[in-house]
């Protein structure tokens, strides 16, 4: 199982509009590192432009897995609904740079499991070390057997099945230069389809793409999602290189609220319980410490509904100090 515990303290950046959405909005006017963003790997790929309000990126194949990340603040499946856009600016990018590695790679920003995706052996350009990945694409292609350049809605679950459906995976488009385009990907779970677009001044640059998870003859299962970056990846084993440099700017995400908000806590004939919202994709189990170090069920583990939950201390037991906290612990299942 997938596990997260989340602090009721967000970010100051993450604006809250109601209790099934989150919109974290980075419009890098101030210096990002006080709204929680932080540089995993080679710190030198990323820099914040004080003056144009942008981030300076570097994708250089060359270097480790690095990004320029910040958490969600939660854990998405594919039955949650999401809305990533930015701007981005290419000012230059180059593939087969390394002669070792004369072929296409790509260049990439989306949504990862930031825990798999900083592991020692994550490979996006190997097989089958890749898991857990939403994010936008850009190929520049070589004379491999593709002789066009190609934007995806990539997607890959837990278990390395990677999304794809023929030549409707892909958008046919060489990206200009030099120019601010606005780069979409809006999920709905419902039909678990995600639709790439990217237009510059409202003009059309690709037509839009569709990611149809769902559809008849793809094989793919869910994948646990927790952190938005902008991705430079190493391409160790993938036989292509890159180098590319452009800004991000104007980052907008919109996700599914934490799975416990609005948490009260109280004592009820001598047993202290929890009351909060959550959410039926998700489980729940009441958890207490006497340090704030090591916790223990104070309860079962109990199926998440979408409205007002009560978890109580059911241990009959004493506390086993003067001082006893309590936590909710929220599980995503598999």
């Amino acid at each position: 199982m997938k596990k997260v515990r989340l602090a009721l303290a967000l970010a100051s950046l993450f604006l809250v509009s109601n209790l099934h959405a989150v919109t974290l909005v980075e419009d890098f006017s101030h210096d990002p590192a006080l709204d929680g963003w932080q540089v995993f790997g080679d710190t030198n790929l990323f820099t914040w432009d004080s003056t144009n309000h942008d981030l300076k990126v570097t994708w250089d194949s060359s270097q480790p897995n690095s990004y320029f990340h910040h958490p969600l603040g939660t854990i998405l499946g594919t039955n949650d609904d999401f809305s990533v856009s930015f701007d981005l600016v290419l000012h230059d990018y180059a593939i087969g740079v390394n002669p070792a590695a004369p072929y296409s790679f790509e260049l990439a920003t989306g949504l990862q499991n930031f825990t798999e995706a900083s592991s020692a052996g994550f490979l996006r350009g190997g097989y089958p070390t890749q898991p857990d990945l939403a994010e936008f694409d850009f190929f520049q292609w070589d004379d491999s057997g593709f002789d066009t350049n190609t934007v995806w809605p990539s997607f890959i679950d837990s278990e390395n099945d990677f999304y794809y459906l023929n030549a409707k995976s892909y958008g046919v488009v060489e990206l200009p230069k030099d120019v601010v385009m606005r780069v979409i990907m809006n999920y709905t779970a419902a039909d678990q389809t995600c639709v790439l677009s990217i237009t510059t001044n409202g003009t059309v640059v690709a037509a839009p793409v569709a990611a149809v998870l769902n559809a008849p003859g793809v094989f793919f299962e869910d994948y646990h999602l927790d952190t938005f970056a902008v991705e430079s990846y190493n391409d160790a084993k993938s036989g292509g290189s890159l180098l590319a440099h452009g800004t991000i700017g104007n980052i907008v995400l919109t996700v599914p609220a934490p799975p416990v908000t609005l948490v009260q806590g109280a004592l009820r004939n001598g047993m202290w319980q929890v009351q909060f919202a959550g959410k039926t994709n998700w489980n729940y189990v009441l958890q207490s410490s006497s340090n704030l170090q090591t916790w223990l069920p104070a309860g079962p583990l109990v199926g998440g509904t979408n409205g007002r939950m009560i978890l109580r201390d059911e241990t009959n037991l004493p506390p086993v100090s003067q001082h006893q906290f309590y936590r909710v612990d929220a599980v995503r299942p598999d």
